[in-house]
């Protein structure tokens, strides 16, 4: 009889069979423990957002961020990872669903699109910058669109936003539209589609 035949508890290399056996376990958990972080565990971990069928305008599905906590208004968060913001970390008071004539803080805007909302952005000073009666006309046409959408009992937030490149965009929890002519039909849409489309808490019954 051999001499490794001989130990009876001998593995590779003379290392034995039960420490083998102990180390790939230690390693499935550490690997177990990686994913269960990457799949949403974790502060900064995302998640994929599939994209709701008959949206016919180009959008961007944005990965969610998984930590929804919340920290206190007026602390700025500058780690998102769209601009506009489309979830993640948020301040503790969401805005009213409501037109805003100041620009409500995207940090605020966030915390109403955990609430099942869609936000409405604008930016008049996107190249190239609008003119003062530019500016009033489109607001004046986003307002219509979002107004008549607020009287429906749909929650949706409009505010200026000066931190995004484009002249509008729309954002829901893990989505984002961009364009740079108003377009009543697409705001419509969006609203109709991706309000409610997250709704954590149960606003929409």
């Amino acid at each position: 009889m051999s001499k490794r035949r001989a130990t009876g508890g001998a593995g590779l290399r003379g290392i034995p069979v039960r420490y083998v056996i102990g180390g790939v376990a230690l390693i499935l958990i550490i690997v177990g423990f990686g994913v269960a972080l990457l799949s949403g565990g974790g502060g900064n971990s995302t998640e994929v957002t599939a994209v709701p069928a008959g949206y016919p305008y180009p959008l961007q599905a944005i990965e969610r961020i998984a930590d929804r906590s919340h920290f206190p208004v007026g602390q700025v968060y500058d780690t998102y990872n769209s601009d506009p913001p489309t979830s993640g970390p948020h301040a503790a008071a969401p805005a009213p669903f409501a037109i805003s004539d100041a620009a409500v803080p995207k940090e605020m805007a966030v915390h109403n699109m955990e609430h099942a909302g869609v936000v409405v952005w604008y930016n008049c000073n996107a190249q190239p910058i609008l003119s003062g009666e530019d500016c009033t006309s489109l607001r004046n046409q986003l307002s219509a669109t979002v107004q008549a959408a607020i009287a429906s009992g749909k929650r949706v937030l409009m505010t200026p936003y000066a931190g995004m490149d484009g002249l509008i965009a729309l954002t829901a929890w893990g989505f984002l539209d961009t364009f740079e002519e108003f377009d009543a039909a697409r705001v419509q849409k969006f609203i109709d589609t991706f309000e409610c489309n997250f709704d954590p808490e149960h606003f929409c019954g």
